[in-house]
């Protein structure tokens, strides 16, 4: 049987849907869409970036580096075109209908099926989005679609579907309060393993086991431990390393429900804190208490990145953080968590509306010695923000 007849049989018979979604949240998010892709003249966007292909038909896959596209018309029914292996992705996961596959190590053959497709719709000659600074769409795919349909016009509509995306509805939000409990139930569970003569990696196999029986999917990032001088380099991730008395040990978690994510770092301390160590965890709490309080519709990221930075004041000479205050998240695949190029950081005056979520993380480093670091995820609301990672932030002291 070949992967035509694999989705012909698949298609024949009743499809035990488990969507994320009910088809009516999908269909708001089309119109949604389509009155931006009217603004810019579209005919037609082609939406190549798998995070925005799962926001407008429920597809799931656990390689987004393999190309899949949504066709979505300015009138009638999409087409989900993507690889032989991912039919399941769009039949079990998606409302779409329409579903095309293509043979997984035959390029030429997969462009050809969507040249073919947009030709079918009647879409050569029209004003054709394309998602062209987002990951799905290749050169060569570029190329042939120019050759393909010598008649289209290409622009880039790289913002349109990510605007839709920025403000979440009320299920959405659903799924990320209920990816937040999961992922402080990890947390918990990862601070009470740190002890010393332990590795990064024992801690770490709690936070794996816990996330995975409490319901999480697979992860867009992984979850990170790192502890001793390795708390002072940014960006590192547990190497079997074993932990002593004195050691800070960092981790970062975050809980994945119908995709959407929720994340918490949180710090732990082997034995009594040093000063350098309390003071750093200090400013850190501090700056996330000014980011809740100065978070409201309206603000700019600006605007609150410069009440964050006030939080830092008394560490700026001795410790490095990034500047960065925050950045948007939600639905998301691998390798990243990050939902967008929203960050909360000095010189971006985007303002904030209600049902926008961010993790905001604070990361403190002493270079190459030591180093500490708290999030929340949050959500904007009509009045400020709500916390939906909030827990007890004080440092973990661990038994020597």
């Amino acid at each position: 049987m070949n992967f035509k007849q694999y989705l012909a049989e698949l298609t024949s018979r009743p499809i035990p849907k488990e969507m994320a979604f009910p088809d009516e949240e999908y269909r708001r998010r089309i119109q949604k869409v389509r009155q931006s892709m009217a603004e810019q003249g579209l005919d037609a966007l082609l939406v190549t970036d798998v995070p925005n292909v799962c926001y407008l038909s429920g597809y799931e896959t656990f390689v987004p580096n393999n190309f899949a596209c949504l066709i979505l018309p300015g009138e009638g029914e999409p087409t989900l075109q993507v690889p032989e292996f991912e039919i399941p992705g769009a039949l079990l996961n998606g409302w779409v209908t329409d579903v095309r596959a293509s043979r997984f190590n035959d390029p030429d053959a997969a462009l050809k099926e969507f040249t073919g497709i947009l030709r079918e719709r009647k879409l050569d000659g029209k004003r054709i989005g394309l998602e062209v600074r987002l990951a799905g769409l290749s050169i060569p795919l570029y190329e042939g679609l120019k050759a393909g349909l010598s008649q289209a016009t290409f622009v880039d509509a790289s913002d349109v579907v990510f605007g839709a995306r920025l403000v979440k509805s009320p299920l959405e939000l659903a799924h990320m309060r209920k990816a937040a409990e999961i992922v402080k139930t990890a947390l918990t569970a990862s601070l009470a393993a740190v002890r010393p003569g332990v590795s990064e990696n024992d801690i770490a196999s709690v936070a794996y086991a816990v996330l995975a029986k409490e319901g999480s999917e697979y992860f867009s990032c992984q979850p990170c431990v790192m502890g001793g001088h390795r708390t002072g380099w940014i960006h590192t991730s547990q190497k079997r390393t074993r932990v002593k008395a004195g050691d800070t040990v960092m981790m970062e978690l975050g809980a994945f429900y119908h995709r959407y994510m929720s994340a918490v770092m949180h710090t732990a301390v082997i034995g009594h804190p040093s000063r350098a160590v309390e003071k750093l965890v200090k400013a850190s709490n501090e700056t996330l208490n000014l980011i809740q309080q100065s978070v409201k519709p309206g603000r700019t990221a600006h605007e609150v990145a410069c009440e964050a930075k006030k939080g830092l004041q008394d560490v700026s000479e001795e410790a490095y953080s990034t500047g960065m205050f925050g950045y948007s998240v939600g639905l998301s695949f691998p390798p990243t968590w990050r939902e967008g190029k929203f960050m909360i950081a000095e010189g971006v005056h985007q303002p904030f509306v209600p049902g926008m979520t961010f993790l905001s993380p604070i990361t403190l480093r002493l270079p190459g010695t030591a180093g500490i670091g708290f999030t929340e995820t949050f959500a904007v609301t009509e009045r400020g923000c709500e916390l939906l990672t909030a827990r007890d932030r004080a440092l973990v002291v661990a038994p020597a």
